[in-house]
């Protein structure tokens, strides 16, 4: 429980201080400017371009051992490298010329700028190549190019308890919000998705090999899983864009800062009402960046809180103030045991035992804050269309407000504000809404 006694209103807001201070559709190759193979909407600067291949299927049992592996950003056998966002003036040749190598690079209208993915000369440390990167390129914004994980074990036997219930009583046609999310690979033949409004893009990958679908078409038939089968969504009329930003390297299944800023670019674009962001890592300057310009857009970002244990480290980008922090309880609305916790943490959800898609078709058991978070990406998608002139810190305090206390009386860092009350619980005018389940 967190002693603090400050009002939730102040908390939120000194967070978001914090946080500013530090029909399914396939569509042909576009959107060159960011590098998008699968694209829709507008186009934007001319930027590099490509097909990107679709992972295979692969349905892995990962182990704890496995999963804090892949959840390693560092690992000895990951090669790192800098992310740079340079302005309309500067230019890449005195990095070039010091012994840099340019791995990719792609203009980002979110970031007004153009992003750089760079190898380290031999010999030098993240920590010297950014102190020398400053001196060869002043007032450019670099970083380490961090590696992002889903937030997810698979399910087996007894170490997943039932979920929890919020109350989620139906899915009125009415309620068709646009969602984007950013993730692995989606199954678009899943039988949970056929039929549904689903767009896909692919974020150009470089040479690197895209990731499985696994965790993608799991989030995805949370979200708007046809009523008709057996993965029924929270939003099945909603229309989802989703951004396949995911590859593979030797930790697992990874997304880079670079990949997820462009990701972000994409969805800012589509002009969906909320992104859901179920994967976490460190924090990123230049993924920052994107968050707050994405905030300030009115774009709503919702992330899960981390599965390293209650003791670990802020997760990003659940961790910065513009976004909502989800965490994952059980049947008993018990805290997920290997939930991370932290005055970051704003609101749980379903997360243990959660029954989504499996990869190819069917079903299965899943826990992790990645599953919690699409709980509230829902709400709030709803919250948002029943009120459109509130503004988005508002709608958001109304989720707050409505949420169920759970623990000690008041916000603490293991539940925040409490378990997420589904529109329909909330007040009566939602109930209306909600007073049939699908058509």
């Amino acid at each position: 429980m967190d002693s603090d006694s400050t009002p939730k209103t102040t908390r939120r807001a000194l967070l978001r201080r914090i946080g500013l201070a530090a029909g399914l559709s396939y569509v042909a190759p576009g959107l060159s400017a960011l590098g998008v193979a699968r694209a829709s909407g507008s186009s934007g600067p001319s930027g590099p371009s490509g097909v990107e291949p679709r992972g295979s299927d692969r349905n892995p049992t990962h182990t704890r051992r496995q999963q804090a592996q892949r959840r390693r950003p560092a690992a000895p056998n990951v090669v790192p490298e800098i992310l740079i966002l340079l302005g309309a003036e500067q230019s890449l040749t005195p990095a070039v010329e010091a012994g840099y190598r340019v791995l990719d690079e792609a203009d980002s209208g979110g970031l007004s700028g153009r992003l750089a993915r760079l190898g380290l000369p031999g010999g030098r440390t993240i920590e010297a190549a950014l102190a020398e990167l400053a001196q060869l390129i002043p007032g450019a914004l670099a970083d380490e190019n961090h590696l992002y994980a889903p937030d997810d074990f698979t399910c087996t036997g007894e170490d997943c308890a039932a979920h929890a219930m919020i109350g989620w009583s139906g899915w009125p046609s009415a309620m068709a919000p646009r969602i984007g999310m950013i993730d692995t690979g989606v199954n678009v033949d899943h039988p949970a998705l056929s039929g549904q409004k689903l767009t896909v893009h692919q974020v150009d990958l470089a040479d690197r090999a895209a990731a499985g679908r696994q965790h993608g078409t799991a989030i995805a038939a949370m979200l708007i899983g046809s009523v008709a089968g057996r993965v029924p969504g929270l939003l099945p009329y909603a229309e989802l864009i989703a951004v396949e930003g995911f590859h593979r390297d030797a930790t697992g299944e990874v997304a880079d800062a670079f990949s997820i800023i462009r990701g972000m670019d994409i969805l800012l674009t589509e002009s969906v009402s909320v992104i859901n962001l179920s994967f976490s890592g460190p924090a990123n300057t230049v993924l920052e960046r994107m968050v707050i310009r994405a905030d300030v857009a009115g774009v709503a970002m919702v992330a899960a809180a981390g599965n390293g244990g209650p003791g670990a480290a802020p997760a990003y980008p659940a961790a910065w103030g513009q976004v909502i922090a989800v965490t994952a309880v059980d049947a008993s609305a018990q805290p997920y045991r290997q939930a991370n916790r932290g005055p970051y943490v704003m609101l749980a959800a379903p997360g243990v035992n959660v029954w989504t898609a499996a990869s190819v078709s069917g079903g299965r058991l899943r826990s992790g804050t990645s599953y919690a978070a699409p709980f509230v990406t829902a709400s709030l998608a709803i919250e948002r269309m029943r009120a459109p002139d509130l503004a988005l810190s508002e709608v958001t305090q109304s989720l707050f407000d409505c949420a169920r206390d759970l623990g000690e009386a008041g916000f603490d860092d293991t539940f925040g504000y409490g378990l997420l009350s589904a529109p329909a619980q909330c007040n009566a005018e939602n109930a209306e809404l909600f007073s049939v389940s699908g058509e």
